[in-house]
């Protein structure tokens, strides 16, 4: 479980203010460092921190995402409101904790739910995200975040143990038997060697680089251990792997959706909707310095109808 000292995150904020980021005004920050499932995500509010598209980019992310050493931050969301008059659905852009422009994050995602449907940029029944990734639905109805990231795209056995799947960013999912011990799995080590292997990536038209989810059957679901690219190591939890691991083992082993998947931190549920392939799992709030809200944001844009897309990185 995350155990985090928030004095010291206090001290890292601090800290962070009084050196200053270059090209912004760090005063003005507004954020909330959340995390799903204990996969830790900044999310940055955009507007309340005076930021402008131009603004946004690897340099900033990576600034931002080391400025916190009291916990390892994996990945920072950048979220733009615009105003609720706007005709523009909210977005979502997401970097990962070394600056790789990721096309998708699902805990990224979820935490965006969260925080957009408690400022009151999201409607909580249903509504839209914009993300590199396309449009994504997205619900925060009865207090339950549920996030859809399209449809299982590309699906490939490579070899008898290996399958391919792209779930909003490219996932290699190896099996293990009921024999081979996951927790002795160096997930580092092993996943590195594949996530690195150019012959693979070439093959697998994925050359950025493959994230590496290693899942094993556990009681009525899985139990999956994964390693992201642009983190470069193990994840307490991966959105987007569980979505490629459920997808996985429903096609390979015939699990039935919904797929339970048993992670470092938790469980995070996968079911196969009209949307795609949706996650679900706990979200929380770590450290943040948010303004209260007088009063709820109501969107009065009517809901757009999400469209398949496809990208690069993220988890």
């Amino acid at each position: 479980m995350l155990d985090l000292d928030r004095h010291a995150l206090q001290a890292d904020y601090d800290e962070l203010r009084l050196r200053g980021v270059p090209g912004i005004d760090a005063g003005l920050l507004t954020f909330s460092l959340m995390h799903g499932n204990g996969n830790v995500i900044l999310v940055v509010d955009e507007t309340l921190s005076g930021l402008s598209a131009g603004d946004i980019g690897s340099g900033l992310a990576v600034e931002l995402c080391e400025s916190f050493t009291a916990v390892r931050v994996d990945g920072i969301a950048f979220v733009r409101t615009d105003d609720a008059a706007s005709a523009e659905p909210v977005r979502m852009t997401y970097f990962d904790r070394d600056g790789t422009n990721a096309s998708m994050c699902g805990n990224a995602l979820r935490c965006v739910t969260r925080f957009g449907n408690e400022r009151g940029y999201l409607r909580a029944d249903e509504d839209v995200v914009l993300t590199d990734d396309g449009p994504k639905w997205v619900s925060a109805a009865d207090g339950a975040i549920r996030v859809a990231l399209g449809a299982g795209r590309e699906f490939r056995q490579v070899t008898d143990d290996q399958y391919f799947v792209f779930s909003g960013v490219a996932h290699l999912v190896v099996l293990l038997d009921d024999h081979q011990d996951l927790d002795a799995i160096d997930v580092k080590t092993e996943g590195a060697a594949l996530r690195y292997d150019d012959r693979l990536c070439q093959q697998l038209n994925h050359p950025e680089g493959l994230h590496v989810d290693f899942m094993q059957r556990y009681e009525d679901g899985v139990r999956i251990r994964t390693y992201e690219v642009g983190v470069e190591d193990e994840t307490r939890a991966c959105g987007t792997g569980s979505a490629a691991s459920a997808y996985v083992a429903n096609r390979a082993w015939g699990l039935p959706y919904p797929v339970r998947v048993v992670v470092r931190e938790g469980e995070i549920q996968v079911e196969e909707t009209e949307h795609g392939l949706l996650i679900s799992g706990v979200t929380g709030h770590l450290f943040g310095n948010l303004p209260p809200v007088d009063a709820p944001i109501h969107r009065r844009t009517p809901m757009a109808e999400p469209a398949l897309a496809a990208g690069g990185s993220g988890g």
